[in-house]
């Protein structure tokens, strides 16, 4: 009971471990895979090579070639509705939902990143507001801006600004129809498209929504040509070296006009999909090929009555004199389409396009067609791949794949994807500075499973992410399908199915809960919702298959139990060509979904939970080794009440002394800590308002003191029996289980009540197959061997056996392993410095949703435990153990341990030292609203997480330094030709004070934001240089919160501990020019373990675009002028004695390949601190 001693506290860190942990840990972003999420534009760089893609919640993500990506986020996120390149300069036009004009400029300053150079005036607003239609022209100078109104205005790209008179105004348009309309006065409508002419720069060709096409001389500001047309208009561009332009309208009908004609004649006219009504053809590009004839793409235009609800893109090729050069193919997908063009390779004389590929931007995908294939089949995408065809629902990780499994997948992924087309990839810019396509480089792979029953293999080695394979476990069981409306004969229009989303699902049961992999023996094991188990092996050979099933009832000794829910799947027969085959099938009875699986391909065996038990299954001879039901009879009988223990703890003889000094001593503690937290500045967490930023996550340590909550016991009722008896955990590990001179192989199930059940698995002889070491079952048998039951009674979310190295040697459930040869390895029995009897080298780590728990082997003595819930009012989600190693090149000084990393329902990741418990770092990883993130996040290895950031795109982070960077690119532009943007004095003072306003709005959002949100990791925006502002912070300590809008992707550090604000290199002076091109360079911290003096005394932070410094061209001469006021005085510093210990800061959270990752706004004042 002197346990309980007061005072009691952890030791504190020397200088030394603190300076260890700076380079131990470090929480960065590295890159986002997939699709983004909700796309709203796309735009193409030919010069550069580069696509940009928009969205709806303000991202540009730029695409060059294979692992080149960059990404930028808007201050304020607002819905881009128009990209444009200015081609050659990597520089890019931004148009936004809220009325505003964006220029950023990709730059390569200590690594490739996106600068926000300058923002339109809020007198343009309006204006831009009503935008329908914009048009660059080549010279890079003037932005032509055509309205609903049908004025066309032009926009300076020189000085950034808005010429308020329109360019060619309505008026003037009225009066050509007048004289083309025999004096009829007709509005001509908006502006549905202006087009420069592909030679001549001084002429533009105007297509206005009232029938009319205007042929425009910019330096005389009047027309050459009208022409009209008898339906509305809906998109124009020009073809064969201006000669000629065409025209699509709202009836589905497009038109082929000669540019020299004066009279209003029409060359030709056709409704493809006539003659019945059509809906409207959205957009028409006209290419002439290499062969010399044209090819007109266009989208809509279908017929209304049968398929108004269909998304198409119609690619044309006619020839009048040879009918075996005339193709027709109406590409159908599943979702709206949002832009497309063609990418081209001009002819030496420019008569011909020759265009290569053609891009369509969907809603959930990204298509590209092969036009140089008289086919015309479609890419296989090396990046911005649709991984939500159909919606995911696990994931599993594994890495440094055996070489030969990793050449079988790609000889499969060449026959499963042969009729994609076999040509390079088109989209080719940027430079890679490391070459990361060796073959000699460890492989990783993410499995995910999806609705459908599919699995897909990608490639996450890299930054892309390919698509390797896919496999479907649909082929194996009967389900009812939709019939299918195909027929042999020709259909018209002739449609055909491109892209691979299909959100649609035959047969729900067919869902992939469960992976695991084992590339070591080519086995593969994939569980679903209805209770099956398959188990692939790789074959080279087609085959015909006949799977058998074998049924497993987990229902032993519960034969009272009902199930309601869905039927058993059926298998079938069918032919597999090659790849993966099904070699074993289980079905599970109650058919209920597969809740935990874990595999031992050593032991070929594999162990799968549910809801109602587990059971222990060698896929090779499909023999059943255990059943054990997890359900409670008596309340499944209805016949008994449930035992006292499920609702209250029964006092035990002997411990009720204990008992009563254990709750005495925690009143007392409880009545110190809150005495002492009346010195404080606030009772409040800093996440439980703020969230956590580059100012205020030091302070959040400051004020929270450690409060070790009481936390309710935990009562079961009889309807919630199922969810108590789901097991949530499963693990293989071959230990000392019985004693300690022998290492029995064992099985370890976790449950939902805390009940954890450690079987026995004796009988195995081992061969050698393969390099790997394979048991042969020699009359194997599986026991039950020992018990433990958690006092508070939480879900058993993970179970991992630990040697003296706190090295994981065994294989789980979500627990991924870096090489099977742990599990092989005999480890010697070793002695801890810390304790003077020996004892073994093998614990075992029990996590539950509450608690951290070690226990020594074979002996199950307690040896630690961490209260997680009852300290940090936060429940585990996911657990792994990972190395974290020191950065450093010298091998001598080099230095790694393990470590326990932790996901919390907050949205936390921190770290704790093995077997201490002393959390060494906290970080920010996601929204703790984000459910999706949360549930889907899977750890690795080496210190790195994947989660869902979206439903079609992955995000991955790492926590530790050494492994932060996958590799380096940078892109080269013409320079001379990037001019500087000169602004007014006017135009810089109206952004300061729209600044200013939005700074000011988003304060009083901070001040009176009472529900707990925290910031994703996602790259935040760097602000604009001469958006500067300052105000004056009242006298009191307040936690300063950034831009909500930026990234906080911060940090905290052991809740026993302080941070000394000094390490954040605050000055009162700003820099200079020539100071701010420079990078800031900041010092490492000092550690303090003695009061705080705070004051306010303002002080400006300066803090540069991403982790370096940069100055874009908007600052100029004449914004010298617009200086900030000075700061007012210091005012008297309120001395507060706060008793803090001592921990590590990291002053930087950097972001790689081109995420920016801003700290706190320059213009916010942060308190000094002094010791």
């Amino acid at each position: 009971m002197f346990k309980f001693k007061l005072g009691r506290k952890q030791p504190e860190d020397n200088e030394a471990r603190r300076r260890l942990q700076k380079e131990l840990f470090g929480f960065s972003k590295i890159c986002d895979r997939g699709f983004p999420s909700r796309p709203s534009a796309i735009a193409y760089d030919p010069q550069l090579k580069l696509i940009a893609i928009g969205t709806h919640a303000g991202e540009i993500r730029i695409y060059g070639q294979p692992n080149f990506q960059v990404s930028y986020n808007l201050n304020n996120p607002s819905s881009i509705r128009k990209i444009i390149f200015l081609n050659g300069i990597a520089r890019v036009l931004i148009l936004t939902s809220d009325g505003y004009l964006h220029l950023l400029e990709i730059n390569n300053l200590n690594s490739i990143h996106i600068d926000h150079i300058c923002t339109s005036n809020e007198n343009s607003e309006s204006i831009l507001k009503d935008t329908q239609t914009l048009c660059l022209l080549r010279n890079n100078l003037n932005l032509l801006i055509g309205l609903h109104n049908g004025n066309i205005y032009s926009f300076n790209i020189e000085n950034f600004s808005l010429n308020t008179k329109p360019i060619i105004p309505t008026e003037i348009i009225e009066k050509i129809i007048v004289e083309n309309c025999s004096g009829r006065i007709i509005h001509p409508g908006s502006v549905q498209s202006i087009v420069q002419h592909p030679i001549n720069d001084d002429k533009v060709l105007i297509g206005y929504k009232n029938t009319l096409i205007v042929h425009w001389d910019l330096p005389s500001n009047s027309h050459d040509r009208t022409y009209i047309y008898k339906q509305e208009v809906e998109s124009v561009c020009w073809y064969n070296q201006g000669r000629n332009f065409a025209t699509c309208h709202s009836n589905g009908s497009y038109a082929l006009w000669d540019a020299k004609q004066q009279l209003n004649i029409v060359e030709t006219e056709k409704i493809p999909y006539g003659p019945y009504p059509c809906i409207p053809m959205t957009k028409i590009n006209v290419k002439i090929m290499r062969n010399g004839d044209p090819l007109i793409i266009f989208s809509g235009g279908l017929p209304r009555s049968s398929y108004s609800n269909k998304h198409t893109v119609s690619c044309l090729c006619e020839n009048e004199h040879n009918n075996e050069r005339t193709r027709h193919v109406t590409f159908d997908f599943t979702t709206g389409i949002i832009d497309f063009f063609t990418i081209d390779k001009l002819s030496s004389d420019g008569s011909r396009d020759d265009p290569q590929s053609l891009v369509i931007l969907l809603n959930e995908e990204i298509v590209m067609v092969d036009l140089l294939t008289d086919s015309w089949p479609s890419y296989h995408l090396p990046y911005l791949n649709s991984i939500h065809a159909s919606p995911i629902i696990c994931t599993t990780f594994a890495c440094n794949v055996n070489q030969e499994f990793h050449k079988k997948l790609i000889n499969y992924a060449l026959i499963q994807f042969e009729e994609n087309s076999d040509r390079q990839w088109l989209i080719t810019g940027g430079e890679i500075k490391k070459i990361i396509n060796d073959d000699s480089q460890e492989k990783n792979l993410l499995l995910t499973g999806h609705e459908d029953g599919s699995i897909q293999f990608w490639d996450v080695t890299n930054i892309s992410m390919p698509l390797i394979c896919k496999l479907k476990t649909s082929d194996y069981f009967q389900i009812e399908q939709a019939p299918n409306d195909d027929v042999d004969e020709e259909t018209w229009p002739p449609f055909r199915k491109t892209g691979i989303y299909d959100p649609y699902c035959d047969d729900p049961r067919l869902a992939i809960q469960k992976l695991a992999l084992c590339t070591n023996t080519d086995t593969l094991i994939a569980a679903g919702t209805a209770g099956q188990v398959l188990a692939f092996q790789f074959t080279a050979e087609p085959t015909d298959v006949n799977l058998p099933m074998t049924t497993v009832n987990l229902l032993d000794g519960c034969e009272s139990f009902v199930w309601k829910g869905h039927e058993e799947m059926k298998t079938k027969s069918t032919f597999v060509s090659s790849g993966f085959l099904a070699t074993s099938c289980i079905q599970l009875y109650p058919p209920a979904a597969v809740s935990a699986l874990a595999l031992c391909s050593d032991i070929q065996c594999y162990a799968v939970g549910t809801a109602h038990g587990f059971a222990l299954i060698n896929y090779q001879q499909s023999r059943i080794l255990t059943a054990k039901c997890t359900l409670d009879p008596n309340s499944l009988g209805h016949t008994s009440k449930v035992p006292s223990s499920f609702g209250e703890s029964t006092l035990i003889r002997g411990r009720s002394l204990k008992k009563s000094l254990r709750e005495s001593f925690r009143r007392f503690r409880k009545g110190r800590t809150i005495k002492k937290s009346t010195m404080t500045p606030t009772t409040q967490r800093a996440d439980e308002s703020h969230p956590l930023s580059a100012t205020n996550m030091h302070l959040e340590e400051i004020t929270r003191v450690p409060i070790e909550r009481q936390v309710e016991f935990r009562e079961f009722k009889q309807n919630d029996d199922q969810t108590v008896s789901m097991v949530r955990c499963l693990y293989f590990a071959k230990t000392y289980l019985n004693s300690l001179h022998d290492r029995t192989r064992s099985l370890w199930a976790g449950t939902n009540g805390g009940h954890v059940y450690v079987y026995s698995i004796i009988g195995f002889e081992s061969q050698t197959l393969n390099r790997t070491t394979i048991t042969t079952d020699q009359t194997s048998s599986c026991s039950l061997a020992k018990e433990i039951r958690l006092k508070h009674k939480a879900p058993v979310l993970s179970i991992i056996v630990l040697d003296g190295l706190n090295q994981s040697i065994g294989q789980g459930s979500n627990i991924p392993l870096i090489d099977s040869k742990f599990l092989t390895t005999e480890i010697p029995i070793q002695t801890t410095p810390t304790h003077s009897e020996n004892v073994t080298s093998h614990k075992v780590l029990i996590c539950s949703e509450e608690q951290f728990k070690i226990f020594t082997l074979p002996h199950l003595k307690p040896s630690g435990k961490f209260k997680l819930t009852a300290t940090e009012g936060t429940r585990v989600r996911k657990i792994n153990i990972n190395q974290f190693a020191s950065k450093t090149d010298n091998p001598d000084e080099s230095h790694s341990e393990y470590c326990l990393t932790c996901l919390d329902n907050m949205g936390h990741i921190s770290i704790y030292s093995l077997p201490t418990f002393r959390r060494q770092i906290l970080f920010n990883c996601v929204k703790p609203t984000d459910i999706t993130a949360l549930s889907s996040l899977q750890f690795t290895p080496y210190a790195h997480a994947f989660y869902l950031q979206s439903s079609s795109e992955f995000t991955e982070v790492t926590f530790s330094l050494k492994n932060s960077s996958p590799c380096s690119m940078m892109i080269s532009y013409d320079k001379l030709q990037r001019k500087t943007i000169l602004r007014s004095n006017e135009d810089q003072s109206s952004q300061q004070i729209s600044s200013k306003r939005d700074e000011s709005h988003d304060h009083v959002e901070e001040l009176t934001h009472e529900i707990l949100s925290k910031d994703s990791i996602c790259s935040s925006t760097p602000k604009t240089i001469d958006n500067k502002n300052e105000y004056e912070e009242p006298e009191s300590i307040t936690i300063i919160k950034s831009n909500p809008n930026e990234n906080n992707s911060g940090f905290s550090t052991n809740s026993d501990s302080a941070i000394d604000l000094n390490s954040m290199n605050i000055t009162n002076n700003q820099p200079s020019n020539d100071e701010v091109l420079k990078p800031i360079e900041h010092d490492p911290p000092s550690f303090q373990s003695t009061p705080l003096k705070v004051t306010t005394e303002p002080s400006i932070t300066v803090s540069q675009n991403g982790d370096h410094a940069s100055i874009s061209p908007v600052l100029s001469k004449s914004s010298k002028k617009a200086a900030p006021p000075p700061p007012t005085p210091p005012k008297p510093a309120k001395l507060i004695s706060v008793k803090v210990r001592q921990a590590p800061t990291i002053n930087e959270v950097h972001c790689y390949n081109g995420t920016n990752n801003k700290s706190s706004s320059p213009s916010q004042q942060t308190p000094a601190i002094h010791t």
